[in-house]
């Protein structure tokens, strides 16, 4: 996307307070002192046969990128890709999860589009708002900054055995939705609580991917330790076994000359960090002796946050991983 992006002119006004350059969450445009707004855009196929819950997910993924900036979200415009011949009712679910999620994240759905596609897809524009002197960028994070992820990893391979023979392990399957469907509100304003220097959202690019673009914008080098890294029920099992998420192979091309790991780290387990993920958790940089409490705090109302690595100084851009 980058090599896209360089071809274009861009934009030239001072409004424009974040924009593409630093690949972060979503952009922002200063609507008049002490206001901006925060806008972003994101669609999904399936991964779930229950449209309710995919049209939730859809919806939560869109939203994330809001509090991934500190913001918060107001308007969303509906974005579907729907098969002429596909049951109505199963649109009408897709709709309906959404709009659930909207409520539960206090955003008017104001209308949307809708065009004949082969498969399904969905998604939201979302606009929010944000203080200009509050934005979070992935841009950052500094030398010292501990790490905190908050939710779990493995989407992508709950994606891929829903598209298996066997279908999905009914363990994984509760944990991966639940974790997919839940907001990153909390999240958010707990790290403008407590003083987050950085963040982003754990998305398609997966957990390297997205640290990758962490560490190129703050000029600084991540490093996480695998036996941190939290992960859904039974994923590194059937990663073992050989189960690889198809995103890999595209995160691995694009983030691989960038990342190092610890000679122990077995190949599905790199696989499971370079997987993508869905409407996955924020990560955040913050002050040491901040990031303890954060923790505690979003755990006592059900988020399950880890402080999973640290920020260094050098070399830049890059990003580490240690074993056990």
């Amino acid at each position: 996307m980058a090599l896209v992006l360089g071809r274009l002119k861009p934009p030239d006004d001072p409004r424009l307070l974040v924009g593409t350059s630093t690949a972060d969450d979503a952009g922002v445009f200063l609507l008049r002192e002490g206001l901006a707004l925060v806008q972003t855009v994101d669609m999904l196929t399936p991964m779930t046969e229950d449209p309710y819950a995919f049209g939730r997910i859809a919806a939560a993924n869109s939203l994330s990128d809001i509090y991934a900036m500190g913001g918060e979200p107001l308007t969303a415009l509906n974005i579907v890709g729907f098969p002429a011949p596909a049951p109505a009712d199963w649109l009408a679910e897709i709709l309906r999860g959404a709009q659930d999620t909207a409520e539960e994240a206090g955003t008017v759905i104001v209308g949307g589009h809708t065009f004949n596609e082969k498969e399904i897809k969905f998604g939201m524009a979302v606009t929010g708002t944000i203080a200009p002197d509050r934005i979070v960028t992935n841009a950052g994070a500094r030398p010292g900054d501990a790490l905190v992820l908050t939710k779990p990893l493995g989407c992508g391979i709950f994606t891929q055995q829903v598209l298996s023979e066997t279908g999905p392990d009914p363990e994984l399957a509760a944990a991966a939705v639940s974790s997919m469907m839940a907001l990153n509100r909390e999240a958010s304003r707990a790290m403008l609580r407590h003083g987050v220097h950085s963040a982003t959202d754990i998305t398609g690019y997966g957990l390297l991917g997205h640290a990758q673009e962490m560490a190129e914008g703050s000029g600084v080098r991540l490093r996480f330790r695998l036996g941190d890294l939290p992960f859904l029920p039974r994923v590194r099992e059937l990663a073992a076994q050989g189960l690889v998420d198809s995103g890999v192979a595209m995160n691995r091309q694009a983030f691989e000359e960038r990342v190092v790991f610890a000679d122990g780290i077995a190949g599905p387990d790199r696989d499971l960090l370079f997987g993508s993920e869905t409407s996955g958790g924020l990560l955040i940089a913050l002050a040491p002796e901040r990031a303890g409490a954060m923790v505690e705090e979003l755990r006592a109302v059900g988020v399950e946050a880890c402080l999973v690595g640290g920020v260094t100084d050098g070399p830049a851009g890059t990003v580490e991983t240690g074993g056990q």
